[in-house]
C-alpha cells in the first residue's frame, strides 16, 4: 500500500472518529431534563447500594462496561437486600489496544453515567435494550446518584431534579428537600423516591 493511500485511510479514520465524538457531545448536550417523578416512572429498578465491580469488554463486537452493584434496597420492591445486580452499559472504560497496532476508541459516550468501584449509589435503572440487552440509567447520567457524607447528588448537581413536581402529598421535610440546591439528605431523598414509586406511603 502506498504512503498516499495509507495517509488517505488515516485521514478518513480520524474524520469519522471526530464526527462520532462531536455527535456524542451534541447528544449529551441535548439530554432531556427529567425531574425525580419522571426518573422514577421511567425506571425498572431504583437501586441503592455499593458498586462492587466494574469491568469492560466486547459482546458480539459491541463494546460494553459491566457494572455490579450490591443491593441495599430497591425502591421498586423487586430486588432483595444483599443480592447483586449486574448490567452492561454501552462503551469501554477507556481506549483499548487491539494488539495489531490499532486502538479501539469506543468508550462510554458523554452523557452516560460513569461508574467506580467502591462508590455508594442510587441508580434509577432504565429497562434493557431489546436487541443488545445493554442498559443504562433513566435520563442517562441524570439517573445515577452518588451518596457521600449522608448526601446524594447526580452528575448535574441535581439541577432541575425537583422542578414542576406535585407537592400536595409531601411532608414538610420533603418540601424542604425540593427547595434545596445541590446535594440533599439521602434518607429524605430515598423516602421520597419510595413514595413516588408507590412502595412507601
Amino acid at each position: 500500500m502506498s504512503a498516499k493511500s495509507m495517509l488517505k485511510k488515516a485521514s478518513i479514520a480520524l474524520t469519522v472518529a471526530a464526527g462520532l465524538s462531536l455527535a456524542t457531545s451534541a447528544n449529551a448536550m441535548k439530554l432531556k431534563k427529567q425531574n425525580l417523578e419522571q426518573l422514577t416512572a421511567a425506571s425498572q429498578n431504583i437501586i441503592a447500594g455499593e458498586v462492587i465491580k466494574v469491568t469492560d469488554g466486547f459482546d458480539n463486537k459491541r463494546p460494553y462496561t459491566e457494572i455490579t452493584i450490591k443491593v441495599d434496597s430497591d425502591a421498586k420492591g423487586k430486588l432483595q437486600e444483599d443480592s447483586t445486580y449486574t448490567f452492561r452499559q454501552f462503551g469501554l472504560l477507556k481506549p483499548r489496544s487491539m494488539g495489531n497496532g490499532k486502538v479501539y476508541l469506543g468508550v462510554t459516550p458523554e452523557g452516560f453515567a460513569k461508574w467506580n468501584e467502591g462508590e455508594s449509589v442510587v441508580a434509577f435503572m432504565y429497562k434493557p435494550a431489546s436487541i443488545t440487552g445493554f442498559q443504562t440509567t433513566a435520563g442517562m447520567a441524570q439517573g445515577k446518584f452518588v451518596i457521600s457524607n449522608g448526601k446524594v447528588v447526580n452528575q448535574f448537581a441535581n439541577n432541575g431534579l425537583f422542578e414542576d413536581m406535585d407537592t400536595s402529598n409531601l411532608t414538610d421535610e420533603e418540601r424542604n428537600l425540593l427547595t434545596t440546591s445541590g446535594a440533599v439528605d439521602v434518607d429524605v431523598f430515598l423516602n421520597l423516591v419510595g413514595k413516588l414509586a408507590g412502595v412507601q406511603q
